[in-house]
């Protein structure tokens, strides 16, 4: 079967070989996860890391760094072992700054074993997904939305940031009004409002726009 993954990145295999060999810094990630207010799950870890060129190869290589080693380094990142099924397919990895990103581009969800559950929570970010003790679901592809079709298995979606629930209303059910009701959405009053005039607003300069192109002088 031809696969659909960008085979220059690294393969899972080796991305979980190269954790689990040098990845060893879990007390840091504790504490890391704590001055964020959440509790660790099992083989997170504060890494150093890097993708890698191999010209030899014709791919990407992941590489953790050693304190030992000398030369340009990425700041300490949190890392999370993505599983599904029981086997590895992706790395997760967080900044200080709350960027994030995978490295074998593999996973389309944090928790998808959550996606069968009738009433499934929604996050918008990794980091709340960690806080909600990893019982929720959060879409990473940073690219492609179709893994969100997977949400209708739920009879009940919750969601407690607006913009993420009408995303995934849009792109996992055709925004259908019908499927609307699905959706129980619990951001707050002021953030739903500043959602809506922040569409108001791109909707009022669109059409603006497209007056101004539309105009002949």
């Amino acid at each position: 079967m031809e696969s659909t993954f960008e085979d220059t990145l690294p393969s899972a295999d080796e991305v979980q070989r190269e954790f689990l060999e040098k990845a060893g810094d879990r007390d840091s990630a504790i504490a890391w996860l704590a001055d964020h207010g959440i509790e660790a799950p099992q083989h997170v870890a504060l890494i150093q890391y890097g993708i890698v060129w191999t010209p030899e190869a014709g791919r990407y290589k992941f590489v953790i760094y050693s304190p030992e080693h000398v030369g340009p380094k990425h700041p300490y990142e949190l890392a999370v072992p993505i599983f599904e099924d029981g086997a590895f397919i992706d790395l997760l990895v967080i900044a200080e700054d709350q960027s994030f990103a995978l490295v074998t581009c593999r996973a389309s969800w944090l928790g998808r074993e959550n996606l069968d559950h009738p009433v499934v929570r929604l996050h918008a970010h990794p980091m709340d997904w960690l806080g909600d003790g990893c019982r929720s679901v959060c879409h990473v592809a940073a690219i492609s939305r179709k893994a969100l079709k997977e949400l209708a298995k739920a009879r009940t979606i919750e969601c407690n940031d607006i913009a993420t629930a009408l995303e995934a209303w849009d792109w996992g059910f055709g925004a259908s009004e019908d499927e609307l009701a699905r959706f129980e959405i619990d951001d707050t009053p002021h953030a739903i409002q500043s959602y809506y005039e922040r569409e108001v607003r791109w909707h009022a300069a669109r059409a603006a726009t497209n007056l101004e192109r539309g105009r002949s002088w």
